[in-house]
């Protein structure tokens, strides 16, 4: 994989995704004018010929609205192609990567599959799984920003996937429960003041948290605090941890402290809920105000709330001497085209009509985060389909960006690791020293078995 692949310059990073979002904030009607060099310039007919029955299989996560706005999408596109009926297969995250993998190993996957970054980092290195959509003349990419596009779609020269949207991390927070219970919603949060706000909540109520969190949650913080910590890369590109026992003792012992004081909800609860948060008994019945995620979770962690309820996003917690802010911009998700699609040239032109079309972009509005072709963005903002809180969470998103992540940084096998030591410190199994100790040495080997597999 390019080297271009794993980290690449902040001030380019901010350039690029702030001229994407430029007909968003601006509420501009100018056209996209971005041409990518690796694809073809002109747009080609989205309209299906009349022909023989085609039949497609999508297969994408979410939450309830994401499944029925993409339904409905799928429902509009009959009337542009009668002939092709999509089978949607559509989840909660929990149990998905791993049905894809599985799926694309035995070449059983769908024709079209929306993916989570890390994966088309990890399966690019071990099979040509995916249609390189520069080659189809029935996919237009003109509306991406190119060097977007190049750095999170292109590997080897070839365009894998395209993102579904642009998604930063954010504190996600229901404004109406926190004014009721005199907590803040307009200062930048740092860890020190979630501890003190989370542990005076539940002190005053101990049915209730400040932060609804899964363990994957909890991942993202740890890796946030240490980032902070260290301004460096939790892994470096040479395959050795990125940070000392003290960086990863301290960052165990706040979140320890934290899920004592309930300034989270105790892991065991949290985790029945494990990548479905907007089906947590105490979000929806409102005993908690706040959580870190990504700004595509919003509508779905919003729709299960009382009409009317008002929800805003800020910056997730940053260090008062964080040597970096460590908040995440990329994309939302990515689509890709299967190569063992029996149907390779439908589904690209289903992909195309999803990404490009007008009426496509008002029907999804904001369910996988701001959509990442400026006419999609404009015809979606324009119909009123982009929730202002994620438009506010992006932006802040964009101009406090931290380090993009390098590609070994989001390796599956190093992700479990971290997993289950935050769980055994959440559980309170592991003292926080004891599972720096660990930590370090569990990563170390994995890091050298995948070094030696990869080189």
């Amino acid at each position: 994989m390019m080297g271009r692949k794993k980290v690449w310059a902040l001030g380019l990073t901010m350039a690029l995704l702030l001229a994407l979002l430029n007909g968003c904030s601006s509420g501009g009607n100018e056209a996209a004018k971005n041409t990518s060099t690796t694809v073809k310039d002109e747009p080609s007919e989205t309209t299906a010929d009349a022909g023989k029955p085609v039949t497609l299989r999508f297969s994408w996560w979410g939450g309830e609205d994401r499944h029925a706005a993409t339904l409905e999408a799928i429902e509009a596109y009959k009337k542009i192609a009668p002939n092709v009926t999509i089978e949607a297969e559509y989840q909660g995250f929990d149990g998905y990567e791993q049905k894809i993998k599985t799926q694309l190993t035995s070449g059983t996957s769908a024709d079209i599959m929306q993916l989570d970054l890390p994966w088309v980092q990890e399966l690019v290195t071990k099979g040509d799984f995916f249609v390189d959509l520069k080659t189809m003349g029935d996919f237009n990419a003109s509306g991406f920003d190119p060097t977007f596009l190049d750095n999170f779609g292109v590997y080897d020269g070839k365009l894998v996937a395209v993102p579904t949207g642009v998604n930063a991390y954010c504190l996600i927070i229901n404004k109406t429960l926190a004014d009721q219970l005199g907590i803040p919603t307009d200062i930048q949060w740092d860890w020190d003041t979630l501890y003190e706000q989370g542990k005076k909540l539940h002190e005053a109520d101990s049915g209730k948290y400040l932060l609804l969190a899964d363990h994957a949650a909890l991942t993202q913080d740890f890796r946030t605090m240490l980032k902070q910590r260290t301004g460096e890369q939790w892994i470096k590109e040479d395959y050795t941890v990125g940070f000392t026992k003290e960086d990863a003792a301290a960052s165990f012992d706040w979140l320890q402290k934290a899920m004592e004081a309930g300034v989270y909800q105790p892991i065991g609860e949290a985790d029945l809920f494990f990548g479905k948060l907007d089906q947590n008994p105490k979000w929806i019945n409102q005993e908690m105000p706040m959580t870190t995620s990504m700004s595509s979770t919003l509508p779905t962690l919003k729709t299960v709330l009382p009409e009317g309820t008002e929800i805003v996003t800020a910056l997730p917690a940053i260090a008062k001497d964080a040597k970096n802010t460590g908040v995440v911009v990329r994309p939302s998700q990515l689509f890709a085209v299967s190569q063992k699609s029996q149907h390779q040239e439908e589904a690209v032109k289903f992909l195309n009509w999803l990404m490009n079309d007008p009426e496509a972009a008002v029907i999804l509005g904001g369910v996988r985060s701001i959509p990442p072709v400026k006419s999609s963005q404009q015809a979606a903002v324009e119909a009123g389909k982009i929730d202002a809180a994620i438009t506010n969470a992006v932006e802040l998103g964009l101009e406090n960006a931290g380090l993009v992540d390098n590609s070994i940084s989001n390796n599956s096998e190093v992700a479990k690791i971290l997993e289950d030591v935050i769980q055994k410190v959440s559980y309170n199994k592991a003292t926080p020293e004891q599972a720096a100790d660990e930590l370090i040495a569990s990563l170390t080997s994995k890091l050298a078995e995948i070094k030696d597999r990869t080189q």
